[in-house]
């Protein structure tokens, strides 16, 4: 461990903490498309979703999507507040395209091998 350290491969240490019994069972993807893919509009985007906690990662994509969003939340009402008073204030924002998990098949927190 020490090794990895001094060699900068592990940057932090964290816990895994039960989604459900935290109260935020409903993981949702959310795909984003921009307006425009100007500066501001990229900056915009990028700073208002810095600020969201419900946000747990964000991706900058390829294809149809420009963001890939990793979003957690208690239940189908709450998410629809957090699209409605949170993503949807982002200047913007062309299309947002929700997809809700109703299962997980796997989960790594290892990388593999080289």
């Amino acid at each position: 461990m020490r090794n990895l350290e001094s060699k900068g491969i592990l940057v932090g240490y964290t816990a895994l903490v039960d989604q459900d019994k935290y109260g935020l069972p409903l993981t949702v993807f959310v795909h984003i498309r921009l307006e425009r893919h100007s500066d501001e509009c990229i900056q915009s985007f990028e700073s208002g979703i810095e600020k969201l906690d419900e946000v747990m990662e964000c991706y900058l994509m390829t294809g149809n999507s420009d963001y890939l969003l990793h979003v957690v939340s208690q239940d189908l009402k709450t998410y629809e507040m957090f699209v409605r008073e949170k993503i949807s204030t982002i200047p913007g924002i062309a299309a947002i395209d929700s997809s809700f998990v109703y299962g997980r098949v796997k989960r790594n927190m290892a990388f593999p091998a080289l």
